[in-house]
């Protein structure tokens, strides 16, 4: 045997990881709101793409005031970012994984980064 197969014989386990500091703990923190956020806009986004090919017309008629839109604006807001939260198309845990190795290269200057914003589509 040689390689790979004298380690899973052996059955040695890769070394263990170091522990995560307070600073990388807080950036990791970040980027996961941020890939979450990311992932809300890019699902609302979608829905709102998907909601411009329904009809304008309702059972009242038209709505010239506008006030069903933005409702369902805000409607389609609030159900992006639920599923986002949720884990939806799991589109923020990879952006987290692909992320992460940068993130904890350069942790004190991510654990400052400003993500609380919303971001509007």
């Amino acid at each position: 045997m040689s390689g790979i197969e004298d380690v899973a014989a052996s059955g040695a386990q890769p070394p263990a990881a170091q522990p995560l500091t307070a600073v990388q703990k807080t950036a990791l923190a970040k980027l996961h709101d941020a890939a979450t956020k990311f992932e809300g806009v890019f699902l609302e986004m979608v829905m709102s793409a998907m909601r411009d090919t329904v009809s304008k017309d309702s059972i009242f008629g038209k709505d010239s005031a506008g006030a069903q839109e933005t409702w369902q604006g805000m409607l389609d807001n609030e159900y992006s970012q639920a599923m986002a939260k949720s884990g939806g198309l799991g589109l923020a845990k990879q952006l987290e994984e692909q992320l992460r190795p940068q993130v904890l290269g350069n942790a004190e200057a991510e654990s400052h980064a400003q993500v609380d914003g919303r971001i509007a589509p």
